[in-house]
């Protein structure tokens, strides 16, 4: 019998990527569809989240001679984030280049979420606007243009907007994708929530690993990639209230020296370990879309730290905590020593848009997915 086929990022090790993918297939399955995520990850993927660095420059050569000494624990993380994934995904067959994908297993494909049409980034692929889907239903849930216009960044943008027609049903995920897509194919669109704010607390509770949650009261700090001004500002927070900080991506932790500002780093990483620590953390502060999301899934006291690209093109998180209405969470990284960092956050508002906004998205799903 035929299913529903979903391709996204499930193959980034990173947590935000995993946990999407993890939602969109619970999500399908709690519907009564049964579904499969696409195993596919480009060569471009592999090189990203490969334990050392490429060695095609003087600066990846030296990136890995610093990372050389904790390569192990890279390697380890790495390996932990594929176990995560072989538990608990249901996958399709691998496949590692787009020519070779097919839609004979499935009536409808889904693409989508996360940054899967950035097309500037090293893991991108046409396949993920669906060009080798001939006969499935085409369905786009909350994908992500990653704060960059294909009018301004594709040379080719007809293709896109080509690819783009031929879907049955088109969504996205931010504010500024809704009016670049109106731009480039002249269609309105649904803005619908990401994935992960469709599950409650309670199915991502059956992930959590507690093993290497530190007794004592932390920070939890998560920034992609790791900002001096950002690091100082958490620094002085942690200070204030005598609390250690607990961070993440051990790679990124050493190539930038943020040893120096005495964080500790999570003993192993995979999505169960960082649900843990955000739902046992006193605080969290972080730079991340979907360190936001679970931050509020679990009523945490948070910062997300107002920085970068989200002062021009980038919307992802001012679309998400404006239509969750905690736009006040959103702080520039300017340290107080009055502010009251660890203050209660009252989510009754919180509790009553996300409602709205999960029926909105259901719906929409729900129609897009009716034969």
């Amino acid at each position: 019998m035929k299913k529903v086929g979903i391709i996204t990022f499930h193959n980034s090790y990173n947590c935000g990527s995993m946990l999407e993918s993890y939602a969109i297939q619970t999500v399908l399955f709690q519907l009564g569809y049964d579904n499969e995520i696409i195993n596919f990850s480009n060569a471009g993927q592999k090189e990203i989240y490969n334990a050392w660095f490429t060695n095609n420059s003087l600066k990846n050569i030296i990136k890995n001679i610093i990372i050389f000494p904790n390569i192990k624990k890279i390697k380890q993380n790495n390996q932990s984030y594929k176990l995560f994934q072989e538990r608990y995904f249901k996958m399709s067959p691998s496949v590692t280049k787009s020519e070779a994908l097919n839609d004979d297993r499935y009536w409808a494909v889904i693409a989508g979420s996360d940054q899967i049409w950035n097309i500037t980034i090293k893991d991108f692929d046409d396949a993920y606007f669906l060009n080798w889907v001939k006969n499935a239903k085409k369905i786009a849930y909350a994908p992500s243009f990653g704060a960059k216009n294909i009018l301004k960044y594709s040379s080719d943008p007809n293709k896109y907007a080509n690819y783009l027609k031929e879907f049955n049903a088109l969504s996205i995920r931010e504010q500024n994708g809704k009016k670049w897509l109106q731009e480039l194919i002249h269609q309105d669109v649904e803005v619908v929530l990401d994935p992960t704010l469709l599950l409650s607390k309670k199915d991502y509770d059956v992930l959590i690993d507690e093993r290497f949650v530190p007794k004592d009261k932390f920070i939890f700090f998560y920034s992609p990639g790791f900002d001096t001004q950002i690091c100082k500002y958490v620094k002085k927070i942690a200070d204030k209230y005598k609390l250690k900080v607990i961070t993440w991506s051990t790679k990124v932790y050493y190539v930038n020296f943020i040893q120096r500002f005495h964080f500790e780093i999570a003993s192993f990483e995979n999505p169960s370990i960082y649900l843990s620590l955000i739902k046992n953390a006193e605080l969290v502060i972080t730079t991340s879309f979907h360190g936001t999301i679970f931050s509020t899934i679990y009523h945490k006291k948070f910062i997300t730290v107002k920085n970068g690209g989200m002062y021009g093109d980038d919307d992802r998180v001012i679309t998400l905590l404006t239509q969750l209405e905690l736009m006040d969470r959103l702080i520039p990284p300017t340290f107080d020593e009055h502010y009251n960092y660890l203050e209660e956050i009252d989510y009754s508002n919180y509790e009553k848009a996300l409602k709205k906004l999960q029926k909105k998205s259901f719906d929409y799903l729900i129609e897009s997915l009716r034969k």
